[in-house]
């Protein structure tokens, strides 16, 4: 039945999206950055499409390790490869004086060391078994979503602008957004296993939360975002585990 294939062909269709993606961003260089947002526009429907496919398989009961391999191949461009060139693309536009130029020719290709996280990462959660209290490490779609946001930021033209299109903040921006992919730090999931507060504080906090800030501040507000999860996500499973 053709139903079957139905998860298989939104992951590709995932992929297919995540290719178009890449090209329009390689394509376009460093310079249309006001593209960056219709880009980011794609991206989300690849978020879309890469819940759905999951959901899907486990409601029609079709999942296969075919699938799940497909999965984490289309993930790796959309939330792998696309992050990444987004990263480069700001490290071309900075300011590589403070550095001269032959470092300035090789430290913007650090920026596929995400690619290479995500990379380690979809390779260890296709092996590992997961746990549905929390994530180990930063998922790669929400990666890329907080890639994209800095990178939509940084074309404001203001001050603040001027500090996220600088090797003094790229580089350690960077690195952490690698490091967070592959760490083993505890990061809340939103799999409620029911609807009662008291077991989903955090959860309920940070959708309320979320959802104010994303209306007061739009795409400012995701970073602040990030922030509260890393923050809440510690509380939870470090400093108050009882």
């Amino acid at each position: 039945m053709i139903i079957k294939f139905i998860p298989n062909i939104l992951t590709l269709l995932n992929l297919f999206i995540g290719c178009i993606v890449v090209l329009l961003l390689v394509q376009n260089g460093a310079e249309e950055y006001i593209l960056v947002k219709d880009i980011f526009v794609l991206t989300i429907v690849c978020i879309i499409l890469d819940f759905m496919d999951g959901f899907l398989a486990r409601k029609l009961n079709v999942k296969s390790e075919l699938g799940i391999q497909l999965d984490s191949l289309a993930d790796l461009v959309s939330f792998g490869l696309v992050p990444a060139i987004i990263t480069y693309n700001m490290f071309v536009k900075a300011d590589s004086s403070s550095v001269g130029s032959l470092y300035a020719s090789i430290i913007p290709f650090m920026a596929f060391i995400i690619t290479l996280c995500s990379a380690f990462r979809l390779a260890r959660f296709n092996i590992r078994k997961s746990n549905s209290d929390y994530y180990l490490g930063l998922a790669t779609p929400a990666n890329a979503v907080l890639v994209f946001s800095v990178s939509i930021i940084s074309s404001n033209n203001n001050y603040f602008s001027e500090f996220l299109i600088s090797y003094k903040f790229l580089i350690p921006f960077t690195l952490f957004s690698s490091f967070i992919l592959i760490s083993n730090f505890k990061l809340i999931n939103f799999k409620f296993k029911s609807f009662e507060f008291p077991g989903n504080r955090g959860r309920i906090f940070l959708i309320l939360s979320s959802t104010l800030l994303l209306f007061l501040l739009k795409i400012n507000a995701i970073p602040i975002i990030f922030l509260l999860y890393f923050l809440i996500s510690l509380i939870k499973f470090y400093l108050y585990r009882h």
